[in-house]
């Protein structure tokens, strides 16, 4: 996978989905975030078993891909980067490691397996509906 992004487009999904990963888990890959890099935009998806978030932010993807990585530590390192900056999500080959990098600022997050990510189902409702943010925000 390799990605680049403005980091302001970045900050603010991490901002939403980071909020549902609790800091100390028992169960290490409910810490990480799963991104998944396809066509022009990063999908970002983190759960704590009981409740999942979803977001995805524009992106130029040169590889497409998907990986787990640290929730909090990635919103911490993104949250210190220059404003206006560009960041680039680089995966190694072996899928072991992601690489987070802006200007001269480099840093390398150990990755678990995107098939450890648990997949919530969605459960059998009897009405379903979809609103957008800006209509809760009133």
């Amino acid at each position: 996978m390799r990605v680049i992004l403005e980091r302001s487009n970045l900050l603010k999904s991490l901002n939403h989905v980071h909020r549902v990963v609790e800091r100390r888990n028992t169960i290490p890959i409910l810490s990480n975030v799963l991104l998944s890099a396809e066509g022009a935009s990063l999908e970002m998806k983190a759960t704590d078993l009981d409740l999942e978030v979803t977001e995805a932010t524009p992106a130029k993807v040169e590889r497409g891909g998907a990986t787990t990585v640290p929730a909090h530590l990635l919103y911490d390192i993104v949250r210190k980067l220059a404003d206006g900056a560009e960041v680039m999500l680089k995966t190694d080959e072996d899928g072991n490691a992601m690489t987070v990098t802006s200007g001269r600022s480099s840093f390398r997050l150990q990755c678990l397996p995107q098939s450890d990510f648990p997949e919530l189902s969605a459960g059998s409702f009897s009405h379903i509906f979809r609103l957008d943010s800006v209509d809760l925000k009133g």
